[in-house]
């Protein structure tokens, strides 16, 4: 009986007639099918149960930036065991640092062997997502770019995996409209351009420009190369150690046929593996200004630059910054610096005044005669980009972002329930793999996604003060570390003091750690109507699916749910054993 003072209730009345474990539908959609999206393809349909999935992707195929960029030496930086995701190794990767293309390869393969194919609806430009109040759903619109119709859509669950580097424009020069020879963006290469031979000028001397410049010297007549800021070029790039170990002086090293017979054994390549990849892990150490590790690697950046430049003094003091190496993403630079010291490589530090139709003129008067124009000048990381998307009672996402992107835990915003962010603010690793940290946001948008479909619940939505309490710390951590020293970085939108809204404050498998346990207590929540009135209501009448319809009901004896099974501290003694006698 209910004690004399509280309110009485009908119980009976609150309790939703189903089984605990009969899960609601859930529709997601996931914008982008690139790494992020190819991911969701696969581990959502494993994990989630009673799932309609949809994928929108711009693009013709799967991959993403790695579809996009097909530039001339284009390369990823990270060695490629590490580039790739934790339960779907290839073997067979021809080169420690793997192109482009041969990324691409792979992430093609990935969707055709997990058919992620059938999820996607290529050739889909999302503009509009809208979170309705009501209902509890979001309703994406996107643009049909065969038909040029608009096309609308709803889910309970948006995953948004257009990524950081996708959103491309030409520089602001004055003239460079008027310019009649070919000219391409790294960004949308055109294979069709012709170098060989060519007076070509290279703008652009970040990540990809770095790329551009050794693969086309040896076939151009010239090279204009144009730089207007400083950067370090560093000898070797993250998980470098291992070509030390082989003495690869180029900066990168094929693998011998026999290696890779070799690594056909499953067990001989994840011992690589693991030896690769723990290279990678402890490169974090040298993000924390003043330890003995960065002073190390500030020394020997420099002395790297010296060396290779010990003929160019021009371009010496042209390119080596005063900040520390670190403040910017660092970018492995196999031949480059060589190739700025070939003759037939011209490099020009004062800034572009105009571009005439034939020509490019620096600030100091002189014009250089130009064939072909590259533009290899980046993107726009303000995270101000891609397709409206407005939130609870209104709240437009872009504004909530500026001047300061924020999200909780780097995937979770203020004010979009029910939508979970691959590479969103602070969601990029400090030091290590992009592909391993978006992992990790899978697995995190997956808990949360079974929680609203086990507990009934219609949405989660970040409270105010978790956020706020994230960004606070984000803001401690980093203010110890290289990436807040004075330079204009891509972490910090560009800014040269800004906030950084790039990394995470940590290491790749510091955010395993964090993302692995969520905090359930940092939301607020929403619940179904079926279960309104009851928090608990989800418990149900007492029964599971397989009581219901009569099938076997013991999944808990079979060994494969046991992945945590103990290991015996004595295993000589056998439960089997017969009956020890009385002391």
């Amino acid at each position: 009986m209910p004690h004399s003072d509280q309110p009485t209730r009908t119980w009976s009345s609150m309790i939703y007639d189903h089984e605990i474990d009969e899960l609601r539908h859930m529709e997601v959609i996931c914008v982008g099918a690139g790494i992020s999206g190819i991911l969701t393809g696969i581990r959502l349909p494993q994990q989630i149960q009673n799932l309609e999935l949809t994928i929108y992707e711009k693009n013709p195929e799967v991959g993403g930036t790695w579809y996009e960029n097909t530039y001339p030496g284009v390369r990823c930086d990270i060695p490629s065991p590490g580039y790739q995701l934790t339960f779907e190794s290839n073997s067979q990767w021809s080169e420690f640092y793997a192109s482009g293309a041969e990324i691409q390869n792979y992430m093609v393969n990935l969707a055709k062997r997990y058919d992620v194919y059938r999820f996607c609806k290529f050739r889909r430009v999302v503009t509009a997502a809208k979170w309705l109040d009501g209902i509890g759903k979001w309703e994406v619109t996107c643009q049909n770019l065969e038909t040029g119709e608009s096309e609308t859509d709803r889910c309970d669950v948006l995953m948004m995996g257009t990524g950081l580097l996708n959103k491309w424009d030409w520089p602001q020069i004055p003239g460079l409209d008027t310019f009649k020879g070919p000219k391409v963006h790294s960004a949308r290469w055109d294979q069709s351009i012709e170098l060989e031979d060519r007076d070509v000028a290279l703008i652009g001397a970040g990540s990809t420009g770095i790329q551009i410049l050794p693969a086309i010297q040896p076939i151009a007549k010239r090279v204009d190369h144009y730089m207007k800021g400083k950067n370090w070029i560093s000898p070797v790039g993250i998980g470098g150690d291992e070509l030390d170990r082989r003495n690869a002086t180029e900066g990168n090293f094929k693998h011998a046929p026999e290696e890779l017979d070799r690594f056909k054994d499953p067990k001989e390549y994840l011992k690589f593996r693991h030896r690769i990849e723990n290279d990678i892990m402890k490169a974090p150490l040298a993000a924390f200004y003043g330890t003995e590790e960065q002073k190390q690697f500030h020394v020997m950046s420099k002395r790297f630059m010296e060396e290779k430049l010990a003929n160019r003094a021009d371009i010496l003091n042209a390119l080596m910054p005063d900040w520390t190496p670190g403040c910017r993403r660092l970018t492995p630079g196999p031949g480059y610096l060589e190739a700025c010291c070939q003759p037939n490589v011209d490099y020009v530090s004062t800034p572009i005044k105009r571009i005439h139709e034939d020509s490019i003129e620096t600030v100091d008067g002189q014009i250089r005669k130009v064939d072909v124009i590259i533009c290899a000048t980046g993107f726009d990381v303000s995270h101000q980009t891609g397709p409206k998307i407005t939130g609870q009672r209104g709240q437009d996402l872009h504004k909530l972002w500026d001047p300061i992107p924020e999200a909780y835990m780097s995937t979770c915003p203020p004010c979009m329930p029910n939508m979970f962010i691959y590479f969103g603010p602070n969601g990029g690793p400090m030091t290590g793999s992009t592909i391993l940290m978006l992992e990790w946001v899978c697995d995190f948008a997956i808990a949360a996604i079974q929680k609203l479909q086990r507990e009934y619940i219609k949405s989660l939505v970040v409270k105010p003060e978790a956020n706020q309490d994230f960004s606070r710390h984000v803001d401690k951590f980093f203010a110890k570390t290289v990436f807040t020293q004075p330079c204009n970085s891509w972490f910090k939108r560009g800014t040269k003091d800004g906030r950084v809204v790039a990394n995470w404050p940590g290491s790749g498998v510091h955010s395993r750690k964090a993302l692995l346990n969520p905090r359930w207590e940092d939301f607020d929540y929403e619940l179904m109507p079926e279960i309104e009135g009851n928090r608990l209501g989800w418990l149900g009448n007492g029964m599971t699916v397989a009581q219901r319809d009569g099938t076997w009901a013991t999944d808990y004896l079979d060994l494969k749910q046991y992945i945590n099974r103990p290991k015996p501290v004595h295993p000589e003694v056998s439960v089997e054993s017969p009956r020890s006698p009385k002391s």
